[in-house]
């Protein structure tokens, strides 16, 4: 068996945070929320029912909601919820899960990967997580 190899370059979560899917309050279809919360307030844009807002950031970072909004990209696995920004970000956590060799950057404790939580990093979950890797997958491609 070939090993799959996972290399941490430092990304941080704010590092997929460019355009972030989630449920439009209007018609709860997948919305976009897109622009640099650290420069201008981000834009709500949901292209099903046609809702534009400027919101305010309340959260981001460590749960299944962004600016208030919740995830287009969550699921329940393995008794937690296993979410993602977008495609990009959910393309990060399938190569670190699927990875059976890990390589982190030395004493850098600000990457994403080595903020994941503990039930993401164990291979004993590796399957389930893999699965709804693939579940969310087709989420994205039926938005």
């Amino acid at each position: 068996m070939e090993n799959s190899r996972f290399k941490d370059t430092g990304e941080t979560i704010f590092d997929f945070s460019d355009c972030v899917l989630v449920e439009c309050p209007r018609c709860r279809g997948c919305a976009k929320i897109t622009g640099n919360p650290y420069k201008t307030n981000p834009k709500l844009v949901c292209e099903m029912c046609g809702l534009t807002d400027i919101l305010q950031i309340t959260s981001y970072g460590d749960s299944a909601e962004y600016c208030g909004l919740s995830l287009w990209l969550k699921t329940g696995c393995c008794g937690n919820t296993l979410w993602a920004y977008n495609q990009k970000h959910l393309d990060f956590l399938e190569g670190y899960v699927s990875a059976s060799i890990r390589e982190r950057l030395p004493n850098i404790n600000q990457s994403l990967a080595s903020r994941l939580p503990n039930w993401i990093k164990s291979a004993k979950n590796r399957e389930s997580i893999l699965k709804c890797i693939i579940k969310l997958k087709k989420q994205l491609n039926h938005k």
